[in-house]
């Protein structure tokens, strides 16, 4: 859209955008953001209201003079390949602009600070934090507008304030099997208070082979979370012969999601997940006991992943198994 921007000195004497998270940079995974603040102090006699405050939106230009406003159609056409291709998608589709920070992802890794000085001679502010999916090596200026009233709008952009941000985006890195570690660690071997079924128990831990990294979030393609995505068994013919009684060894595999440490249990087995932070958790039990111990139904638990480090770049992960069972493995897998 075209503007006619005020450049004037009747209204504001500062009209600011800075980055103020540690780096200007972010990867192109559409989950980490950037830090903006958009800093503002009225001239004397002058007011700045919460209205005004709350029109404050964030463009880049096009062609000189072209405003494209961040706030809306995020991601429209980024992952269609002819819009890619023929260069069809808008600039402005490859970012979001919101109020709030996800607290789930950290900002890109570098050194830096806030201008604090800056921010703390204005007499106004407002945060904005912005992702994107736009092309990784690419930078983009970023500027802030406010409407002091219907028709009359200030821009960071004008002579006046000359202020804008540089954002730089970088390629979301593609992880290969080699990146993760799976390490197997023996929880439990006993048996239930019956005593009729013994019980084996491994815990499983995913992690990034770069320690730097950590696995903070998982999403689930498929299956039910609370149950096992993997079951086999087979007779125990040996302790048939000693007891007279049909025995099964079976074996459940399950997945959990990152988070607070919590216990699993079977009956009175319980054993701790989610115990190493920066680690998703896995379990293989083995249960020898009663051929009622058979599941009688399919396993249906997530097999397939995605697995998310604190930045927000996703890598999908399925899971497999080995020696019928008796261990966890993984596999990476194309989203």
């Amino acid at each position: 859209m075209r503007i006619e921007f005020k450049d004037d000195a009747k209204w504001l004497s500062k009209f600011k955008i800075d980055v103020t998270s540690n780096s200007n940079k972010l990867y192109n995974n559409g989950n980490q953001q950037v830090k903006v603040t958009v800093s503002l102090t009225p001239i004397k006699g002058q007011e700045i209201t919460n209205q005004q405050m709350d029109s404050i939106w964030i463009f880049l230009i096009k062609d000189g003079s072209d405003y494209r406003d961040l706030g809306g159609g995020f991601g429209q056409g980024a992952g269609r390949s002819e819009w890619a291709n023929n260069n069809n998608a808008e600039p402005e589709d490859f970012f979001r602009v919101s109020l709030k920070k996800n607290t789930q992802f950290e900002y890109y890794a570098a050194s830096g600070f806030a201008p604090h000085n800056l921010l703390e001679s204005a007499a106004r502010s407002r945060d904005f934090y912005i992702s994107t999916l736009a092309h990784g090596g690419e930078r983009y200026k970023i500027y802030a507008a406010i409407m002091k009233e219907e028709g009359v709008q200030y821009a960071t952009s004008t002579s006046r304030f000359n202020s804008h941000v540089e954002l730089e985006t970088v390629s979301s890195p593609r992880r290969r099997r080699t990146d993760f570690t799976l390490e197997r660690v023996h929880a439990f071997e006993g048996s239930t208070d019956n005593e009729k079924t013994a019980v084996d128990i491994d815990v499983y831990y995913l992690q990034f082979a770069e320690r730097t990294l950590r696995v903070v979030h998982a999403v689930p393609l498929d299956g039910d979370q609370s149950t096992y995505y993997y079951d086999d068994w087979k007779n125990a013919d040996p302790l048939f012969s000693l007891t007279g009684i049909h025995y099964n060894e079976t074996q459940f595999h399950y997945g959990f999601k990152p988070g607070a440490a919590r216990d699993f249990s079977y009956q009175n087995v319980s054993v701790a997940i989610n115990t190493r932070p920066g680690a998703m958790s896995f379990l293989r039990m083995e249960l020898i006991g009663p051929a009622g111990l058979a599941p009688d139904a399919p396993a249906y638990g997530p097999k397939r992943w995605i697995v998310f480090d604190q930045y927000g770049n996703w890598h999908g992960i399925e899971m497999t198994q080995k020696n019928s069972g008796n261990e966890i493995d993984f596999i990476m897998h194309d989203m």
